[in-house]
């Protein structure tokens, strides 16, 4: 047996209406939202022993001459063409995280040993993901 009901008439209203054209005497020159600030860089937090200057190889292009940990935990990375990058160091246990520009650089291991050289020389030797950086501490 067929329905003898007729249909559903739409209900009035239930589409979506057009949004105003805005009036141009009154609307105000389109001005785009302020890009948003960029994040900033995090505050430095490293351990004593890190602060100094580190000692690397440099022998190519991503191999460091020299990482300087400031006492405020800044670090500065001397590269062997020169450039330098700067930033905030943020140590947090065994890993250390390096905030300079195109990083952030991390590390998950860094590691600190001290050696005796002989004839009165002692170094310690600083271990970031087994790169070792070198510095002198007593002697000559």
């Amino acid at each position: 047996m067929e329905s003898t009901e007729p249909p559903t008439p739409p209900i009035s209203g239930s589409t979506t209406p057009d949004p105003p054209t805005p009036d141009p005497s009154t609307t105000e020159p389109f001005t785009p939202e302020p890009a948003p600030p960029p994040s900033a860089a995090p505050t430095g937090n490293i351990p004593d022993e890190l602060v100094g200057e580190w000692d690397g190889d440099g022998t190519d292009s991503a191999r460091l001459t020299k990482i300087v940990f400031t006492a405020n935990a800044d670090v500065e990375l001397y590269y062997n063409n020169g450039q330098v990058l700067s930033g905030p160091a943020v140590a947090d246990g065994s890993s250390l995280t390096l905030h300079v520009p195109g990083g952030p650089i991390s590390y998950e291991q860094w590691s600190i040993d001290e050696f005796d050289a002989g004839y009165g020389y002692t170094f310690e030797n600083l271990m970031l993901d087994g790169v070792s950086y070198v510095r002198q501490i007593s002697g000559g």
